[in-house]
């Protein structure tokens, strides 16, 4: 578990600045601290400029799934005196996480595997002394992964195995083998000779071993410790697999094109090699929650060879160039499914009724223009998303409940939107930044009268103060605040 750096460019409330691109296999943590209303709040040092009882933070995207660690120091005053409580919390990438400072820090779960770390109060006195502790001793160091452990679904194992067209005559390799599911699968279904696993973590090694001899494959499958990324040989594999980050993929490209034999086979899951190694085949499949994911196969040629990057440079006449046009970078948000009684929530906070039109700007699946007209009988839905994935998405629910013929969907950067004039009601799930962006064009082109609803995010702390604020929870018991805003 790791330290993790913490951006100022994308706390909160900052200057309208670029966001961290969002990458596959990353995304950011939501934070959300409450603190008293008049206290200061810094992230790593960092300063909050938010204010109130409650502080909404976005980290830099990191590794779905993988830990780290972030000091949240805090300056009040109580009963005159001034007071500074710090605190080290444990995140997840991709998770929302709500911390209260306001509280004693709960105990840790006997369960959890990071270190105990207590929350440090020190009520601040003048000329006194400062009081000598003992540090604790530093936690042990955790192994660094270079992917996060997410198990595959064992349907998608199945699937890799057949997109490879794995036989008895093959031997499998799987790097970054986690618990070994896949080379396992391997010997025991497709009767493949053998199975070698290449795992870095050596608690997976042991698991991965264990559940081989729990299959009655142990003699066939082989499970090393080992970093996949200094391999030097991979020419026993006639078949390799794969379920790694881009940035892995890319560094183990040269070696497989180097050692593996012609018509060896190498499937990667969700990740492709690179632009340079176009996949030969791409299958999508649904795993049992409905999630789409993508098998890349590619098969080894005769006198493949990487690409050679040291070749000596070709000397040219630099020729001036115009300054090229600067455009602001596009904000990527993290897509984040409004939660089902948010959306009825805001979609009452609006107002909606039947001669509504309501656009929703980042609509995801569209789940919220759906119900505006299933469900409120808005006269129409539209509903704008950058992903055409999620256009796709959107459209298909959008069938499936019967409504296509009153909602529409555009694939559309929110941000180069110039005319909502059409809506009366526009919702909204996107990061402050973004929420601030848009502002003058819903000001500009939204008739009076028109509204505008806002999941967790203000539009900017002080141009737009808000007519009414609701807090409502999820299905989880999880807290999500509303805003609205009517147009004048």
């Amino acid at each position: 578990m790791r330290r993790l750096p913490w951006l100022a460019a994308v706390l909160v409330a900052a200057l309208p600045v670029a966001l961290p691109a969002q990458t596959p296999g990353k995304s950011p943590v939501l934070l959300y601290v409450t603190v008293p209303a008049d206290a200061k709040l810094a992230v790593n040092g960092v300063p909050v400029r938010q204010t109130g009882p409650e502080r909404r933070l976005i980290s830099p995207p990191i590794p779905v799934g993988e830990k780290g660690i972030y000091t949240l120091t805090l300056n009040y005053a109580r009963d005159g005196k001034p007071v500074t409580v710090e605190r080290e919390i444990v995140v997840t990438g991709g998770e929302t996480k709500r911390v209260d400072l306001t509280k004693e820090e709960p105990k840790t779960d006997e369960s959890r595997v990071e270190p105990k770390v207590e929350p440090k109060t020190v009520l601040i006195q003048p000329k006194a002394e400062p009081k000598q502790e003992t540090p604790p001793a530093p936690p042990k160091a955790d192994v660094k992964l270079d992917a996060p452990y997410v198990p595959t679904p064992a349907e998608m194992v199945d699937k890799m195995l057949e997109v490879a067209g794995v036989k008895e005559a093959d031997t499998v390799y799987d790097l970054g083998s986690g618990d070994g599911r896949i080379v396992i699968e391997a010997v025991k279904k497709y009767k493949a000779k053998r199975g070698v696993g290449i795992e870095k973590a050596p608690e997976r090694v042991q698991l991965a071993k264990g559940n081989a001899a729990s299959a009655g494959v142990g003699e066939r499958v082989e499970i090393r410790q080992g970093d996949v990324l200094k391999l030097k040989d991979l020419s026993d594999a006639s078949v390799v697999t794969l379920q790694l980050l881009p940035d892995v993929n890319e560094k183990l490209r040269p070696v497989l094109r180097k050692t593996l034999k012609p018509g060896s086979r190498v499937v990667s899951y969700d990740f492709d090699m690179g632009e340079e190694w176009k996949p030969e085949k791409e299958v999508t499949v649904k795993d049992k929650g409905g999630r789409e994911h993508t098998i890349y196969l590619w098969t080894i040629k005769e006198g493949q060879k990487e690409k050679k990057d040291n070749l000596p440079p070709i000397p040219i006449k630099k020729v001036p160039k115009a300054e090229p046009k600067k455009e602001e970078p596009t904000i990527r948000v993290p897509y984040v499914p409004t939660p089902e009684t948010v959306v009825e929530e805001m979609l009452k906070l609006g107002g909606v009724k039947e001669g509504d039109v309501v656009y929703d700007l980042g609509c995801g699946d569209g789940r919220i223009v759906v119900a505006a007209v299933k469900d409120f009988k808005a006269k129409k839905g539209v509903g704008v998303d950058i992903d055409p994935q999620r256009v796709k998405e959107s459209k298909q629910n959008a069938k499936a409940a019967k409504v296509e013929d009153r909602v529409e969907f555009r694939q559309e950067d929110v941000l180069k939107i110039a005319d909502v004039s059409e809506a009366t009601v526009v919702t909204l799930y996107l990061f402050p930044e973004v929420n601030e962006k848009l502002a003058p064009v819903l000001k500009k082109t939204l008739k009076p009268g028109s509204r505008v609803v806002s999941h967790d995010f203000l539009m900017g702390e002080y141009d737009w103060k808000p007519d009414k604020k609701i807090t409502v929870k999820d299905a989880g018991g999880d807290a999500h605040e509303l805003f609205l805003w009517t147009i004048k």
